[in-house]
């Protein structure tokens, strides 16, 4: 019969362990604590009442035990965090207080997880958490024919991409990318840590050595939080309509020859009299290029569009709607 050492020395539990142990840290740093070792340190409830209450911005139970001695104490300060959670909607099966505090670590990674996909991942009831996220990552790097949250990360470039997508400027793609997979993954979450406050919860060389879906999803998911914060600071009129726009962009050598493959980073960036308007850029791979944008009115716009950190020709153009 398998023992705990050899559960925990499988790839996938070892990497999941590490991330969410790191994920709930980003929380429980706000509460000045922090979780060490996620089979053991859940097991008198506190961690788990403090995590909940961190993340829901609710509260969990009234009164509980601060200071639990004997086994009963603190099973009922976890059993606490599992109803509360219930009564959250959350459905549990198969896990009790007792398999906390015994340190059932394929059940408390299966917690976790539960927290993470309802409260990070789900952004509404009843959909798939998994399909929503998908389909987001395909909308910013469609050029990279994301189908899951495993294998497709493991060259590392997509992270670099994704990065890119959502924070333009960081890198110079593709000319940034090596032929190593670890230094390209490690090269796309330092950037998004730096510049985008994304908490490295997971290491690259288990996004390219031993992708992970659960733990890949809990780390992209943050790249959504942030695209999300970004769209809700822009500041447009009340009651505007938008108008919809596409601009095509059909690249050319210095000689002045067409194109015929993708491969180029064109950036577009539109100031309007509201402020940045997003757009989307969509490399279609024969050489030409889709820039998608919506303006909320009237007013004068100004669209730059760059390759390479330079102004293509006639580059930033006037837009004005009347």
């Amino acid at each position: 019969r398998p023992t705990m050492e050899d559960y925990e020395s499988l790839n996938w539990v070892r990497v999941q362990k590490k991330t969410f142990t790191r994920w709930c840290n980003t929380y429980l740093l706000e509460r000045q604590m922090k979780i060490e070792n996620l089979s053991t340190d859940l097991s008198d409830g506190i961690q788990l009442i403090n995590l909940l209450e961190q993340i829901s911005a609710k509260t969990v139970a009234p009164v509980y035990n601060k200071k639990p001695k004997i086994r009963i104490q603190k099973i009922e300060n976890i059993n606490f965090g599992l109803d509360f959670l219930k009564n959250e909607g959350i459905k549990l099966t198969g896990i009790g207080g007792g398999d906390i505090s015994d340190g059932n670590l394929k059940l408390i990674l299966g917690l976790i997880w539960t927290i993470i996909l309802r409260y990070q991942i789900q952004l509404q009831e009843g959909n798939s958490a998994r399909q929503e996220l998908l389909d987001w990552v395909r909308s910013q790097i469609p050029e990279y024919n994301i189908n899951n949250f495993a294998g497709d990360w493991a060259s590392g470039r997509a992270i670099c991409a994704l990065g890119e997508a959502v924070q333009p400027g960081q890198m110079n793609l593709p000319a940034d990318f090596s032929n190593n997979a670890e230094e390209n993954a490690n090269m796309g979450m330092t950037k998004a840590e730096e510049n985008m406050n994304i908490p490295m919860i997971l290491d690259a060389e288990d996004m390219v050595n031993a992708p992970d879906e659960l733990a890949n999803m809990t780390y992209i998911s943050y790249y959504r939080d942030y695209w999300q914060s970004m769209m809700e600071k822009m500041a447009w009129p009340e009651n505007c309509t938008f108008l919809s726009f596409t601009a095509h962009v059909q690249a050319a050598t210095r000689n002045g020859n067409l194109k015929t493959e993708g491969g180029d980073r064109f950036l577009a960036s539109i100031q309007g009299p509201s402020g940045e308007v997003p757009a989307q850029t969509l490399d279609n791979g024969n050489g030409t290029y889709n820039i998608s944008y919506q303006l909320p009115g009237a007013g004068e716009y100004e669209v730059s569009v760059q390759v390479q950190g330079k102004n293509i020709r006639g580059s930033p153009f006037k837009q004005i709607i009347s």
